[in-house]
């Protein structure tokens, strides 16, 4: 269908030009970039640095592991409405800043690229470190006792021994939950601005089949999408493939 015009059998790729040359489709390849590569980041960041924090025999370190991922087991639907109740105008977070004094007036979070950007990084934030709660505790500690013990500082032993072990498999989820935040729609479309700054691909392909009935160019869009994932998942992959790539608890 994406190589042909509604109504039409003939092949052509009319539709693919008309995603490139019009910005109402080729702007939701930069807008969703621009949307879920800074949040992946950042979520990789927070959930790599509280991951690390409970490693090992941590006290309390389980009941924060549960409360990080806990986000996974509300779904994204709980998780929009939970940052709209929290910091819209009258939420929590405007009210009670403006009750320090710290703003005069309500900061703008919710319907915007901000909204979708903090319910994004709660998600993602879960999905990361449910991953690598696992991961962390595979690496044998006695690697890094020995490090410590031959004179390596704190930053000298995790650089060296530690963040090369665990590399491979952080990258491994970092792509795959890169990839699956640009297949974003219910936070883009909720808690985000899905006329201009959220519209991303699924927003389109959606907008497509659902309102203009217009298939051909949804699979146009989901086809483009489906190419921008792998060309994200590729270059994730080949930066994985310059350092150690085998299992970090048999080093092989």
């Amino acid at each position: 269908m994406t190589f042909q015009e509604p109504g039409a059998t003939a092949l052509t790729i009319s539709n693919y030009v008309e995603f490139f040359t019009n910005a109402k489709y080729y702007d939701t390849i930069w807008r969703t970039l621009y949307l879920v590569v800074p949040a992946a980041i950042i979520e990789l960041f927070i959930a790599f640095g509280i991951t690390y924090f409970i490693r090992g025999k941590m006290r309390g370190g389980g009941l924060i592991a549960g409360l990080t991922i806990f986000p996974l087991t509300l779904g994204s639907i709980i998780i929009d409405m939970a940052v709209i109740a929290f910091f819209k105008p009258t939420g929590w977070f405007n009210t009670t800043m403006m009750n320090m004094g710290l703003l005069d007036e309500p900061f703008t979070l919710v319907y915007n690229y901000w909204g979708a950007f903090i319910a994004l990084i709660i998600l993602g934030v879960a999905f990361i470190a449910s991953n690598l709660v696992g991961m962390m505790d595979s690496i044998d500690p006695n690697l890094e006792k020995a490090a410590r013990t031959l004179g390596a500082s704190h930053w000298v032993t995790f650089k060296r021994v530690f963040w090369p072990l665990i590399r491979s498999n952080v990258l491994t989820v970092f792509a795959l939950n890169l990839i699956m935040q640009i297949g974003v729609y219910s936070t883009a479309v909720i808690v985000g601005n899905p006329a201009s700054e959220t519209r991303t691909f699924v927003v389109v392909a959606f907008e497509e089949a659902m309102r203009n009935f217009n298939y051909n160019m949804a699979n146009t869009v989901a086809i483009v999408m489906g190419i921008t994932q792998l060309l994200v998942l590729g270059i994730v992959f080949a930066i994985r493939k310059r350092g150690f790539v085998g299992s970090a608890s048999t080093f092989k």
